[in-house]
């Protein structure tokens, strides 16, 4: 750990970095191996993360907000907070103290390190990102490996919403995780009564469009420097793929068609599924509602004029 409040520029935190790795241990050489790895390899000091070791006597206020059968989350506050530049042109580092974060206990991750360092890997090296790695903790009572990441609105639905399917949840948590602009769309499960207000506006063989309020609405940041907050009663239109629950490999491939960012004219905001039918559902921004939208939406309605 460091202190707070740290006189450190650019050009000499990784001399301090370096000095400093004789002031903590994770009591595991693997851990922390790779954790002075990653401090060493900062390049851009504005906006890489500086991964630590954070003693578990640094969180308050710890409370559970969701489990399941690998992994409990809590909600906390950090004391020191994470270590960064506040400016790119700002001189020195300095710390973002009693920051709110959210604890991921991995259960039984003590049993593999391997495993715990190619989980970690997964996460951007980036403040930009949408779910931020800040660092690596252990519950003293368990002995469970902790990663210590940003108060994500969107960690707990991990828990709570998922599709029931390996391969979509791994696919959506896998693009939450490569996200690294404020302008990137943060795919979703959204369960299916999550709608309101449903009508059918166009149908063929192979699909059925219909608009829909989303009732939360989507992820989304107005610029960089804000927090995720949600755009609820948001219009959209839903792609209904008849049969789609019979190639989940398909499915994906139909879903990797699509841009990754909101300036795009057809942005994706996630998938859900109809409980009657079993037929997955592409959640879509609505344009227009006429001609344009069927043809815009893959040519799958007809023209309703």
């Amino acid at each position: 750990m460091f202190s707070q409040n740290i006189p450190l520029t650019g050009k000499n935190i990784l001399r301090y970095l370096k000095t400093n790795f004789t002031n903590w241990t994770s009591g595991n050489k693997k851990i922390d191996d790779f954790i002075q790895k990653g401090q060493l390899e900062i390049k851009n000091y504005y906006d890489d993360i500086v991964l630590e070791w954070i003693p578990y006597n640094q969180f308050n206020e710890i409370k559970e907000t969701g489990k399941n059968s690998l992994i409990t989350l809590y909600s906390a506050k950090w004391k020191d907070g994470p270590l960064y530049k506040k400016y790119n042109w700002s001189g020195n580092f300095t710390r973002d103290s009693n920051k709110k974060v959210a604890l991921k206990c991995l259960h039984n991750s003590q049993k593999s390190f391997d495993s715990l360092i190619n989980e970690i890997k997964k996460y951007p090296t980036k403040y930009q990102a949408f779910q931020v790695l800040y660092g690596i903790s252990q519950n003293p009572d368990t002995g469970d490996y902790i990663l210590v990441q940003n108060s994500s609105i969107n960690l707990e639905n991990q828990i709570s919403e998922n599709s029931g399917n390996e391969k979509i949840d791994n696919f959506t948590q896998e693009r939450q995780l490569e996200i690294s602009n404020y302008d990137d769309v943060i795919l979703e499960w959204i369960p299916y009564n999550k709608f309101n207000e449903i009508k059918e506006t166009g149908k063929n063989d192979l699909i059925t469009v219909y608009s829909a309020i989303w009732k939360d609405g989507p992820l989304h940041k107005k610029n960089k420097w804000d927090d995720y907050t949600r755009d609820s009663n948001k219009e959209v239109a839903l792609k209904c793929l008849q049969k789609s629950q019979e190639s989940i490999d398909s499915l994906i491939n139909e879903i990797i068609k699509y841009p990754t960012k909101y300036q795009a004219f057809q942005v994706l905001y996630g998938i859900s599924q109809n409980p009657v039918t079993g037929d997955y559902i592409l959640v879509l921004m609505w344009t227009s509602g006429n001609e344009k939208i069927d043809d815009k939406c893959c040519h799958v309605a007809q023209n309703n004029q």
